[in-house]
């Protein structure tokens, strides 16, 4: 089984997307992948009605889709929180999403504090963008608040993106409640995230419909064994987002 654990749904005025529906069930199809974890665009027009739309195709595939909610950190505290509680109390979707670098909030900015703090609140992981988008999408700037929340568990979507792939393993290195989601890094990246801190730390993602392919190439370049790609292919995930799915994770 093979579960993208970083996909998009959705316009996104920011980075002039708009992948749709049938986008994101094709690809899956194309690419043999079981089931994702979508979000919204960065920067949709109306993030609510985005949302929506995001739980309506999740309900037409249970067990093989699920959401995280995606919001400006800069938005009054109630308002945010009112949303998050609803995209995951209602809507039942697994992850708060931080985007740093559309949001300019890095993740030791006040403004991205309340992410932290709901996710805690609401016992759901954060996913936070790392990569382009320096100096607020350094890898480096979570350690701090991943040491304030050590019971929050961590995703670096892009694992620094291809420059920063270090201090992604540095800062996973530091803090035990950080994973490393490896879409856009490189190959000899992956293989050092792999021998450093084993594949129970590490879950494919591929970001864009288009990536599917190359990042499936670059795990199996690396030759790992049937364990280590049923663990970065599904098995991470599933034990992060705490994800029910309707089949038996097997390797792909």
């Amino acid at each position: 089984m093979i579960l993208d654990s970083h996909m998009h749904l959705g316009e996104d005025l920011m980075f002039g997307t708009d992948d749709s529906e049938e986008d994101i069930l094709q690809y899956m199809r194309e690419n043999n992948i079981d089931g994702a974890l979508l979000q919204t665009g960065i920067l949709p027009r109306d993030a609510r009605q985005a949302t929506l739309r995001l739980h309506e195709m999740i309900a037409r595939h249970p067990g093989r889709l699920w959401g995280a909610a995606v919001l400006s950190p800069y938005l009054p505290e109630e308002e945010y929180s009112s949303f998050m509680r609803w995209a995951v109390k209602t809507l039942g979707f697994k992850a708060l999403k931080l985007q740093g670098f559309a949001f300019c909030a890095s993740p030791s900015s006040p403004q991205a504090r309340k992410v932290f703090e709901n996710a805690a609140e609401l016992d759901v992981p954060v996913i936070l963008h790392t990569g382009n988008g320096v100096p607020v999408a350094l890898p480096s700037l979570v350690i701090p608040i991943a040491r304030a929340f050590p019971k929050v568990k961590i995703v670096l979507a892009h694992s620094g993106g291809g420059m920063y792939g270090a201090e992604a393993l540095v800062a996973a290195q530091v803090c035990e409640n950080i994973y490393l989601e490896t879409s856009w890094c490189n190959v000899l990246e992956l293989k050092s995230f792999v021998e450093t801190l084993g594949c129970e730390r590490i879950m494919f993602g591929t970001d864009v419909p288009l990536n599917a392919g190359v990042e499936l190439a670059k795990y199996r370049a690396l030759r790992l064994t049937d364990a280590q790609y049923e663990q970065c292919f599904c098995k991470t995930a599933i034990e992060v987002f705490r994800l029910k799915i309707n089949s038996g994770c097997a390797t792909a």
